[in-house]
């Protein structure tokens, strides 16, 4: 018997015409004639990552790391709060993604160093201070929060519902750690398709060696690599 059907040609098979205009046809990241470049501010989204006080506060389970004073060496807490402050006035979602330990762990897969040590330091743990996000950093009124217990934004998160809901392919990321976290996540963001851009000091990690390795070397070849003031002005920011 012959079951074979088809070809069916359903709407969005249908190729697109070859020309489009308006809006919609602009590219995300336009370069400016002065060397600068501009970002289409309807298709940016900003996340804010793992910017916790145990990840980068004193008095945190990874203190000892030397991330507390590396992110002061960045000025990364104030850098990622100049640009939500920013983006929430002209309309830019802003998404906190945070790592949370729930049910004791009992969610954890433990395959890795970090995840082992995580759990051995009792960090992260929801609810608690450790998991709570650094002052200056907190959700506001229409942010979002993304949940996460793996490195990346990405893996087991609505980080991608929410961008979609949002209609955006642009991403700021900023956060810690440069080489875990924010590495991870711009990666696998880059491979799903979106532009990723990485203001570089407003992300930091355990000391600069390991921040620098990250920056110069993998995210160069997946993310924008950039300063704070320059995405602020290429996202109209005055000054």
């Amino acid at each position: 018997m012959d079951v074979k059907i088809g070809p069916r040609i359903e709407p969005f098979m249908r190729p697109r015409a070859a020309a489009r205009s308006g809006p919609s046809a602009s590219q995300p990241v336009a370069a400016a004639g002065d060397g600068s470049f501009k970002l289409d501010t309807s298709r940016c989204a900003l996340i804010i990552q793992d910017m916790q006080n145990d990840v980068v506060m004193e008095g945190g389970a990874f203190a000892d790391s030397g991330s507390p004073q590396h992110c002061r060496e960045q000025n990364a807490i104030e850098n990622a709060r100049r640009l939500a402050q920013h983006c929430r006035a002209i309309g830019i979602p802003v998404i906190h993604v945070w790592f949370e330990v729930d049910n004791a762990g009992r969610g954890m897969t433990l395959n890795a160093p970090l995840f082992e040590n995580t759990m051995q330091a009792n960090a992260l743990v929801k609810g608690s201070w450790g998991a709570q996000p650094v002052p200056g950093l907190e959700a506001q009124a229409g942010d979002h929060v993304v949940s996460k217990n793996r490195m990346s934004a990405w893996e087991g998160t609505i980080l991608e519902t929410v961008l979609k809901a949002e209609g955006r392919d642009t991403i700021i990321e900023t956060g810690a750690w440069t080489n875990m976290s924010i590495e991870h996540t711009a990666r696998t963001g880059a491979d799903k398709g979106y532009i990723m851009i990485v203001p570089e000091d407003a992300c930091s990690t355990m000391n600069a060696d390991w921040h620098r390795a990250s920056i110069d070397y993998a995210l160069q070849n997946v993310a924008a690599v950039t300063t704070t003031d320059e995405v602020l002005r290429a996202l109209g920011a005055a000054g």
